[in-house]
């Protein structure tokens, strides 16, 4: 075979076992906790694959629901160099709504050598477990309003990826 041809053949191939064809396309994820009854805790919102990211912004249609009877919402905090620049809580009905924003720029993931998927965190979100142990929510998002990269164009994303509170005993 020619070294173009050899070349040409390893593409196609780790194409095929890393799954190129889509699998790698950005989403925002929510964790997941385990929370001992009462306790506080931080379930991170990240994003998967991240583009030329600079802003995100769950509402005002989208939301990222709970149940507001196994969990409280205490406050939302950007990190990895994200800023929250907008929130709003509702722990009676059980949803958050945010903007947060990359200032001065947008976050770039660094290329490595590996071949995993890059899960950069965003956002913090410190909740308060008050249901009784057993007890769980999903955490979903129900649609992302903005995406964009550095000049403000839309990045599209796939469907939000849902996490999960556990209450357990302490």
């Amino acid at each position: 075979m020619k070294p173009l041809q050899v070349v040409l053949c390893l593409l196609v191939v780790l194409g095929a076992l890393t799954g190129c064809e889509g699998s790698y396309r950005t989403q925002v994820t929510v964790g997941t906790l385990n929370l001992p009854a009462g306790g506080i805790g931080v379930v991170r919102i990240s994003i998967l694959n991240p583009p030329d990211a600079k802003m995100i912004q769950v509402g005002p249609i989208g939301l990222l629901t709970f149940n507001p009877s196994v969990i409280q919402v205490i406050s939302l905090t950007g990190v990895n160099g994200f800023t929250l620049f907008g929130s709003a809580i509702n722990n009676t009905m059980g949803w958050v709504q945010f903007a947060a924003s990359f200032p001065g720029g947008s976050i770039r993931p660094i290329v490595t050598m590996d071949f995993g998927v890059l899960e950069i965190p965003i956002i913090e979100m410190v909740v308060q477990a008050v249901g009784p142990v057993g007890a769980q929510t999903a955490l979903t998002i129900t649609a992302v309003d903005l995406f964009t990269d550095r000049v403000g164009n839309p990045i599209p994303i796939g469907p939000p990826i849902a996490g999960q509170v556990v209450i357990i005993a302490p």
